[in-house]
């Protein structure tokens, strides 16, 4: 018998019964739906966590003063990070390249009439190599702006287009809360994370003013030496972890109790891909179940087929029809009740990815491999659990099945 006839047979016999045949593969559509709309969000928390990683790089390390709230300005006299730690880590650190220190402020920007609430960095030159940042038009901050104390800023790719949207921005000037900055650049935009709780906690540059460490006296610690991090770049990913442990040694050495944090965005990956991996494994679990509710139905579905159908059955063995035809056919029946339970799944998973980024906000991405495993899935339960119902129609012998009534 030829596919096409066979196809046609068994979704004949499937037709007959729309009803029980579509409850049959309720447990493979939910199995299926279950995996896909699942396995979306984790992939999209994947590339989310990739590109945030892909924008700080695998080389760098944050040390980052952890805030006091019974503090002024939120960091304690005695505790913090200093200028001195930043000169500190880039004499010890092996395999540092560059060490930049950071301190920040959230400040409104002012130009043409225009407003933008922005984030104030000051920070050093070193900061566009340690953070990996582009320049566009303009150039960024020179060892001049710093040791001058000029009054120049570096806008980000969203500050830029608000205030300046109809002309260059460079060589402009900008109200940045209450002080007038010259623009000397424009950087390069970024992408930003997506999810309203990022797997690696970094900063939007493109809503960012960069000015020199000096001329910024508004950030967190209000000391004039105090930082609120200091970033760092090594020359290879793989001394990371030694040169994250060395940075640490000399930042308690130096600051005693005074909490701060160490910052590894290739540590904090391997975590959440450990995390990920184990949802995934429940996620597949809970999915397994559904496809085998659904598999158990289907079987059950066809044994009593098998049983209406006896007389059929016989009737097509004493018409020439093989042990192999017969087999085939039910073989059919179940592989199509499972493909369709696959395919509403796959559309049912892909329709709940949507509505998860648009309710919860988190991303989500759908993953070409696992919906094609997905379906491939649901297709193996149809052979594997109508394979018995299949092997019994078989076994019938042609007088005694034309006699059964």
């Amino acid at each position: 018998m030829s596919p096409r006839a066979l196809l046609r047979l068994g979704l004949r016999g499937l037709l007959l019964h729309k009803l029980r045949s579509t409850l049959s593969i309720l447990g493979v559509v939910f199995g299926v739906a279950a995996v896909v709309a699942m396995s979306s969000v984790g992939e999209g928390a994947r590339r989310e966590a990739l590109e945030q990683l892909g924008a700080l790089g695998v080389d760098s390390i944050t040390v980052r003063a952890r805030r006091s709230a019974a503090a002024p300005g939120g960091v304690s006299a005695e505790g913090g990070l200093r200028l001195r730690d930043a000169e500190s880590l880039a004499r010890v650190v092996p395999h540092v390249v560059a060490t930049a220190p950071v301190r920040e402020a959230d400040l409104a920007a002012e130009a043409g009439g225009r407003h933008a609430d922005t984030t104030a960095v000051g920070t050093t030159p070193d900061y566009l190599r340690a953070a990996r940042l582009g320049i566009v038009a303009g150039r960024f901050l020179a060892p001049l702006d710093v040791s001058d104390h000029k009054r120049v800023a570096v806008l980000g790719a969203s500050v830029a287009s608000v205030l300046f949207p109809f002309g260059p921005a460079c060589g402009e000037r900008i109200l940045l809360g209450g002080d007038w900055f010259q623009v000397v650049g424009v950087l390069e935009g970024r992408a930003a994370a997506r999810s309203r709780s990022a797997a690696i906690r970094t900063r939007d540059v493109n809503r960012a003013v960069f000015v020199p460490l000096p001329a910024l006296d508004r950030g967190g610690d209000r000391r004039p030496d105090g930082v609120d991090e200091i970033v760092l770049r090594v020359d290879d990913p793989r001394q990371v972890a030694s040169a994250a442990e060395v940075a640490k040694a000399l930042v308690e050495h130096g600051r005693g109790a005074a909490p701060f944090d160490v910052v590894v965005p290739r540590e904090i990956l391997r975590a959440r891909e450990r995390t990920q991996r184990i949802f995934n494994v429940v996620t597949g679990a809970v999915a397994a179940i559904s496809l085998l509710v659904g598999g158990i139905g289907i079987m059950n579905i066809m044994l009593a087929s098998v049983a209406e159908r006896t007389r059929e059955v016989g009737i097509r063995r004493a018409l020439g029809a093989t042990q192999r035809d017969v087999a085939a056919q039910f073989l059919a029946e179940s592989s199509l009740l499972t493909a369709a339970g696959g395919v509403l799944g796959a559309l049912l998973g892909t329709a709940g990815a949507g509505l998860i980024q648009r309710l919860a906000g988190w991303p989500t991405a759908l993953s070409p491999l696992m919906l094609l495993l997905a379906l491939l899935t649901a297709l193996a339960v149809g052979v594997g659990f109508g394979s018995y119902p299949a092997w019994l129609a078989a076994r019938l012998a042609p007088m005694d099945a034309l006699r059964h009534e």
